[in-house]
């Protein structure tokens, strides 16, 4: 039985820790702004690493069992580009951003980057959301 067999599987698994990647960094983020203190604690932290570690690993597994390379297929490129940016960013909003106001910022920075990430995947394009404008 060959990886591609798992096809299915492995895309559920994939879009299933997309939304809850997604989903905990939002939530983290909304109750860091409201002055909670749990979002960056280590469990909310190591919890986050646990999620990120099974998206990366369901996207992984998915790229090699449709043999695609992100140099050929460009929205892929993007897509991961994109992924450290949006790491980045989510960083900024949670950690190093010093006022409120930045930390909204860098947070609404990082969801709209995460939003421009899925539009992406969706697409098949690097451009995304925006690929109708062609």
């Amino acid at each position: 039985m060959s990886l591609i067999d798992h096809y299915l599987a492995l895309r559920h698994a994939h879009i299933g820790f997309v939304t809850l990647s997604g989903s905990y960094f939002a939530l983290r983020a909304f109750a860091h702004l409201a002055g909670a203190r749990w979002p960056l604690s280590l469990p909310a932290r190591a919890a986050s690493w646990v999620v990120d570690t099974g998206l990366l690993t369901a996207g992984s597994l998915l790229w090699a069992a449709l043999q695609i390379h992100p140099l050929e297929q460009t929205w892929l490129g993007v897509k991961l580009v994109l992924l450290v940016v949006y790491i980045g960013l989510g960083t900024m909003a949670l950690q190093r951003a010093r006022t409120t106001r930045a930390r909204v910022a860098w947070t609404l920075a990082s969801l709209a980057c995460f939003g421009f990430m899925v539009s992406v995947a969706l697409a098949h394009d690097p451009l995304g959301v925006f690929a109708a404008l062609r």
